[in-house]
């Protein structure tokens, strides 16, 4: 009698261990989806903003006659970057996570990229003035960005 006491006691003891270490997985995997998930609105929304504003550069450009062939190949590296940003963030739910967090990070990179040489171009034309609050607003969304790779913890 006393062995089958001890037994259950065994038993639950092992029970309520596997228990407990699987609620406290559980909820460390709540919380990493949900910083995930927060990270990927913040990268989404900076990247909106650097396209739109390097839109906005290129249209003013445009409208004072000046053609670059480096700002016509930055602003197609921003549209191949963002598309990659936003077919990344599509894929970034059960099986293909990583691969979707890869195709963010590399988007992301390919935009602030671009932005750079845009923003090189734009000094280089001396439309710096012009330009200005326009390029303060893709710097606010490559803070964004930055912010939102800040969440996933690499």
């Amino acid at each position: 009698m006393k062995s089958n006491k001890r037994f259950f006691a065994t038993s639950l003891i092992v029970c309520l261990t596997i228990g407990i270490f699987a609620v406290v997985g559980f909820v460390q995997a709540a919380e990493s989806e949900q910083k995930t998930q927060e990270g990927k609105k913040e990268i989404l929304e900076g990247a909106k903003q650097i396209m739109d504003g390097n839109k906005m550069v290129m249209d003013m450009m445009a409208k004072k006659g000046i053609s670059d062939a480096a700002l016509t190949a930055a602003g197609k590296k921003m549209g191949e970057g963002y598309d990659m940003v936003t077919k990344g963030a599509g894929m970034m739910t059960g099986g293909t996570m990583a691969q979707g967090k890869q195709m963010v990070k590399d988007g992301a990179k390919m935009m602030l990229d671009a932005q750079l040489a845009t923003s090189d171009a734009v000094e280089k034309h001396g439309m710096t003035v012009q330009c200005s609050s326009v390029l303060e607003t893709c710097a606010i969304g490559q803070k964004k960005m930055e912010f939102g790779r800040e969440f996933w913890g690499d």
